[in-house]
């Protein structure tokens, strides 16, 4: 179970943790390009790639992502932090994504989430 204090307080630490609970036996042969779009308190973009059994994460924007989320940093952020379920964020229409929904569902998992 995660701990209380390791729940990340920001965007930017939640995208430095992400290589950190990156599970690599949940993404065998995926190969995947996350491009974030964040508005709000934390604008900016991040790029989370998901490859060969690593996963790597930069600041910047892609032309070639596989999914491209587009959040308030604010509803992201809970729903890492598990105060706010993804799926019904979405249908809410607290964020929009366009790409690979199949890549959106799975990649909770990849990173413990699910």
């Amino acid at each position: 179970m995660v701990q209380e204090q390791e729940l990340p307080n920001s965007i930017k630490e939640a995208m430095e943790r992400t290589p950190v609970a990156f599970q690599p036996d949940k993404a065998a042969g995926v190969t995947a390009t996350i491009q974030y779009k964040f508005t709000g308190d934390e604008p900016g973009n991040w790029i989370v790639k998901v490859a060969d059994g690593k996963c790597t994460v930069e600041e910047g924007e892609t032309d070639d992502a596989t999914v491209t989320i587009n959040s308030a940093s604010d509803i992201w952020l809970k729903i890492l932090r598990r105060e706010l379920d993804g799926a019904t964020a979405f249908m809410s229409g607290q964020f929009t994504f366009t790409g690979d929904m199949g890549v959106l569902m799975q990649m909770g998992s990849w990173f413990g989430q699910a």
